[in-house]
């Protein structure tokens, strides 16, 4: 079961990718909140805007590459989205005509696929474990 295994091991890269991306936010906030008690606020597109000319030249440019780089993980998270939706209709897709051939019946095949939809809305990775005891059980 191929796909189950990526669709798996996907989702154990998921939970770090989150928690890299929570990390890098908590960075960000740190970050943005000395600018703040320099005087200084970042604009929309990760700039530092310093009314007051009290921040230094160098720490603007090192805060705001680090802006932009944390802004670029931010925004590649609808990518990821898409990556782990594609994997898990793959697995599912991959339990499915596994058993309808053990199976050979459409019936069987529509039920795991009803039953791992009602999982999957709370947790896809349970539904397809579900998926993979079903087919162990056939």
């Amino acid at each position: 079961m191929e796909k189950v295994k990526k669709f798996k091991e996907l989702c154990s890269e998921m939970e770090q990718r989150k928690k890299n991306l929570n990390e890098e936010v908590d960075i960000y906030i740190q970050k943005a909140n000395h600018i703040r008690d320099l005087g200084g606020f970042i604009s929309f597109d990760n700039k530092i805007i310093d009314p007051s000319n009290s921040i230094p030249n160098e720490l603007k440019r090192k805060y705001e590459c680090q802006f932009s780089q944390i802004h670029e993980h931010i925004q590649s998270q609808s990518h990821w989205i898409d990556e782990i939706n594609q994997a898990y209709k793959e697995a599912q897709d991959e339990i499915s005509e596994y058993v309808q051939q053990k199976t050979q019946s459409q019936d069987m095949v529509n039920h795991i696929r009803q039953i791992m939809g009602r999982i999957a809305r709370v947790n896809r990775l349970a539904a397809i474990e579900y998926g993979e005891q079903f087919i162990s059980n056939i």
